[in-house]
C-alpha cells in the first residue's frame, strides 16, 4: 500500500515538473514587438509582459498629432501583449522537453531523509499542531488576499520620466491605461530622447506596482509567511520534528 502511494506521489511530482517546464518554455518564448496602426511607435515586452523598450519612428510627426503620441504608445503596448499571448500559446502547445527524473527508490530516500525519525505521541501531536498553524496561516492569507485583490488590481500607479516630461499610468495588474507627454517639450524632442523618457517612465510605473501590487500584498501578509516557510522543506520538517536525529 505504501509503495502504491509512493508511486502515485512520484508520478504526481513528475507531472508537475513537466507542466512547470512547459510553462517556463512558454514564458521564455520570444514575443513579437507590437506597434500602433501607423507604425510610429513600436514596443517590446519582457518575459513578465512589461514594457521593456519603446521605439519612436523619426516620421511620427507626419503620422500623429502631438496629443496622439500617448494613445499610440498605449495601442502599441496592447498589440505587443496580444502578440505575446499568441506566442505563449504556441510555445505552451509544444511538447515539454524531457528531463531526467528521480527514480522511485531515490525519491523514497529523499522522503526518508526528512522523515526517518520515530516520533513519540507528544512529538506527533506537536507536529500536527505546527502543520495546523501553517494551514491556518495560509487560509488567513488567502482570505486577506482575496478580500483586497480587486482593490489592488484596480488601483492605478503613475511613473514619471526623470524630468517629468512623460507620465505612464498602469493598474495594479500591470495594464497600461494612459501615457502622457508634455506637449511643449514634445514639439522639439528627438525621437531617441522620446524613446528613452518613455521607457524610463514605464520602468518607474512598474516599480510603483511592485511596491503596492499583488506581490507585495501577498509578501506582507500571512500567505507570504507560509510561502517562505514552504520554500524551506527541511526547515519545515525540523519545525514538525520530523528530521531524523
Amino acid at each position: 500500500m505504501f509503495d502504491d502511494r509512493l508511486e502515485a506521489l512520484a508520478s504526481l511530482r513528475d507531472d508537475g515538473e513537466a507542466l512547470l517546464r512547459r510553462a517556463q518554455a512558454a514564458v521564455a518564448a520570444p514575443g513579437v514587438p507590437g506597434a500602433d496602426a501607423t507604425g510610429s511607435v513600436t514596443v517590446t515586452l519582457d518575459e513578465y509582459g512589461r514594457v521593456a523598450t519603446v521605439h519612436v519612428a523619426s516620421r511620427w510627426r507626419a503620422e500623429l498629432a502631438d496629443g496622439q503620441l500617448g494613445e499610440a504608445v498605449v495601442e502599441a503596448v496592447r498589440d505587443a501583449s496580444e502578440r505575446r499571448l499568441i506566442a505563449w500559446g504556441d510555445a505552451y502547445a509544444e511538447p515539454a522537453t524531457p528531463a531526467s527524473v528521480t527514480s522511485t527508490s531515490a525519491f523514497r530516500q529523499r522522503l526518508d531523509s526528512i522523515s526517518s525519525a520515530r516520533l513519540s505521541d507528544a512529538e506527533r501531536e506537536a507536529a500536527l499542531v505546527a502543520l495546523l498553524e501553517v494551514v491556518e496561516s495560509m487560509e488567513r492569507g488567502l482570505d486577506e488576499v482575496f478580500g483586497k485583490l480587486d482593490q489592488t488590481l484596480g488601483a492605478t500607479h503613475v511613473g514619471h520620466s526623470p524630468y517629468r516630461e512623460v507620465a505612464v499610468e498602469v493598474t495594479g495588474g500591470g495594464d497600461v491605461t494612459t501615457v502622457w507627454c508634455n506637449r511643449v517639450w514634445l514639439r522639439d524632442a528627438h525621437e531617441a530622447n522620446l524613446a528613452r523618457q518613455l521607457t524610463a517612465a514605464f520602468r518607474a510605473a512598474y516599480e510603483m506596482v511592485s511596491l503596492h501590487g499583488v506581490q507585495r500584498l501577498i509578501a506582507d501578509g500571512p500567505l507570504g509567511e507560509a510561502q517562505r516557510a514552504l520554500q524551506d522543506p527541511f526547515g519545515l520538517a525540523r519545525r514538525f520534528g520530523m528530521v531524523g536525529r
